[in-house]
């Protein structure tokens, strides 16, 4: 019996489809990912047509002719979309910033609050709303401008983005546009490269090499000085190893510059997460708390 053959017995038996379990890794995948960037105001909408543009680009790659040209035809076949998409999506007109077709639904308050004379003042500038009581105008602004999402949830996000100030029973639009963590995804600048080179290299698993090129150690730590201790003993062991490889071999870091050059070239990625239990968390917060004890006890 082969090893396929003796894995597809295995999935089987456990009732598992191999494209089930590669369908729920790219769910996990993408769970982190929506995490990341509903933060930076991305929609499922610009999202999506972000995808769109990448499957498509992705396509076209394997499907130019000898004179150079995309068979769109081909395309279209591969990503179920229609050939007047691909040539949308894949003309230059469409290379630049997604816009979301529909704002969320906090800008779209935020949008009436700043602009419906039912909610400004005579200068035309927010004013500041009740948010109890029968004539709560800031559920009259929630229900206009966010659908059937309850007013509570439109004020907790607005809460979550800096946008309001809660005095009392009431509420105030501050000035500017809506803040949001890392709006601009900065964020994926030093993770990009660790991420590219990972999935380039498991997607080549027929390559007896990808095997050992993807190295991972999990360090149990019971307490906040192991991990901080693991912290800087793998951070310092990191470093001098790169450091000696650089020296020795030859070499600088670099940051993620768009996709792969026709130089050949190889790449060490050291990536150092922390993944805190709650256990830890609790058991954090009860030294804490001892400290705090043991200080008042010898005033």
């Amino acid at each position: 019996m082969t090893q396929r053959e003796s894995r597809d017995r295995r999935n089987r038996n456990s009732g598992t489809h191999p494209r089930e379990g590669g369908t729920n890794l790219l769910e996990s995948l993408l769970d982190e990912l929506a995490r990341s960037l509903l933060t930076c105001g991305i929609t499922p909408k610009s999202f999506e047509e972000m995808a769109r543009r990448a499957f498509v680009r992705a396509a076209a790659a394997r499907c130019r002719l000898r004179n150079g040209r995309v068979n769109h035809s081909r395309v279209a076949a591969q990503t179920g979309l229609t050939r007047s998409d691909v040539k949308r999506l894949l003309s230059p007109s469409s290379g630049g910033p997604i816009k979301p077709s529909r704002p969320s639904a906090v800008d779209r308050v935020a949008d009436g609050w700043r602009t419906d004379s039912r909610f400004t003042t005579r200068k035309g500038q927010p004013r500041r709303l009740r948010i109890a009581g029968a004539n709560a105008d800031f559920h009259l602004l929630a229900r206009k401008y966010a659908g059937d999402i309850p007013p509570r949830a439109v004020l907790a996000e607005l809460q979550i983005v800096d946008a309001v100030s809660v005095r009392g029973k009431t509420v105030q639009l501050t000035a500017g546009p809506l803040k949001r963590r890392n709006r601009e995804l900065g964020f994926l600048t030093s993770i990009l490269p660790a991420f590219v080179d990972g999935l380039r290299v498991a997607s080549h698993s027929a390559d007896p090499s990808s095997k050992e090129s993807i190295l991972r150690l999990v360090l149990p730590v019971s307490s906040e000085l192991d991990l901080a201790f693991a912290r800087e003993r793998c951070a310092s062991t990191a470093r001098s190893m790169l450091e000696g490889l650089s020296h020795s071999i030859g070499g600088q870091g670099t940051a993620y510059r768009g996709p792969r050059s026709k130089g050949s070239s190889f790449s060490v990625t050291v990536l150092l997460a922390e993944h805190r239990a709650r256990n830890l968390a609790r058991t954090a917060e009860s030294t804490r708390r001892r400290g705090r004890g043991n200080g008042q006890s010898h005033k």
